[in-house]
């Protein structure tokens, strides 16, 4: 029996337009959708769903013994890949990842040149009024960039630093045939020299088991004194601690951050004070065309799911990789 003959819940715990709900309509015209605000889930909506799209809350999946599927607008999915959580241990658990690529490279390419022109600098002096002209901005050409990851984000951001004319390294878990726009690949035993050849590394990686404080106090070390460290992976990649401290004795030049230990960082966290330091709120995935391509993505597997094709569906994830 298909889902179209047996009927099918579909409940949305996310802010979603009334376009892009009767756009999920139009795909199951037979469905009967719930759009419930985050905050006000109860038991029994999840009791009544056979799909979730939305970042459940945890405490409720218990609940969901119908639940065959939940669909996260993050591409991030550490925070659900623990099977115990769910009622069905058969649950399909997929993610938007392919929505924030373009975005979070942009936002890492910004951040790269804010240092290379010495923007956040110039950013304090105009707040203080003065005209200062700083002779330590320099350029992007020719510089390397280390990427940690070679997913999504890491792929457009290669793509771009290329274009740039930099030396881009990549890290990726398993080594692969390398892309044009990729000078050097590694995998995680070439982390060491690939941190000591790069003027900027970026992470872009998953949290998983194994990359949860990838980068403490002696990846750290490895890097140059001039380095700069970005950061929109996931923030408990970083030994925020170590990272602190290397800022503060100048062990390497500076950071940018867009993602931290705990959010939204304490008001009282070292970070806000440095001067060698860009922060931004998590915010480096906003971008007005990131909620049209998650419901894509959604409705691309709606269509299978009802189809019965769940083993064709895309950007399932691995509970046990973690993303």
């Amino acid at each position: 029996m298909s889902a179209l003959d047996k009927g099918l819940n579909v409940l949305i715990g996310h802010e979603l337009g009334e376009n892009h709900v009767a756009r999920i309509q139009a795909v199951a015209p037979r469905a009967v959708i719930r759009h419930v605000d985050r905050d006000s889930l109860a038991p029994d909506d999840f009791a009544w769903s056979d799909i979730f799209f939305g970042w459940p809350p945890r405490k409720l999946l218990k609940h969901a013994e119908r639940l065959g599927w939940v669909h996260l607008p993050s591409a991030g999915a550490d925070s659900y890949v623990e099977p115990s959580m769910y009622a069905n241990p058969d649950v399909i658990l997929t993610n938007s990842s392919g929505v924030f690529g373009i975005p979070l490279a942009e936002h890492a390419f910004a951040m790269m040149l804010a240092f290379s022109r010495s923007l956040h600098h110039y950013g304090r002096l105009q707040a203080a009024g003065r005209w200062e002209k700083l002779q330590e901005s320099g350029e992007l050409y020719g510089k390397t960039v280390g990427i940690l990851g070679l997913g999504d984000i890491g792929t457009e951001l290669a793509k771009r630093a290329n274009a740039f004319g930099m030396q881009v390294w990549a890290l990726k878990r398993r080594v692969t045939e390398k892309p044009d726009y990729v000078h050097r690949l590694v995998g995680l035993d070439g982390l060491r020299d690939l941190l000591a050849a790069s003027d900027y590394v970026v992470i872009a990686l998953p949290l998983t088991a194994k990359t949860h404080r990838l980068i403490g106090r002696q990846e750290i070390e490895w890097m140059q004194s001039h380095g700069i460290l970005i950061n929109v992976g996931r923030g408990p990649i970083v030994d925020e601690a170590a990272l602190i401290a290397a800022l503060q004795e100048g062990r390497i030049a500076g950071a940018g951050l867009d993602v931290f230990e705990q959010e939204p960082l304490p008001e009282d966290s070292p970070l806000w004070d440095m001067s060698n330091v860009i922060i931004t709120p998590h915010s480096g995935g906003v971008t007005p065309q990131a909620i049209g391509r998650i419901v894509e993505i959604f409705c691309h597997n709606l269509r299978l799911w009802q189809a019965g094709g769940q083993s064709e569906m895309i950007n399932v994830v691995d509970m046990e990789a973690g993303y």
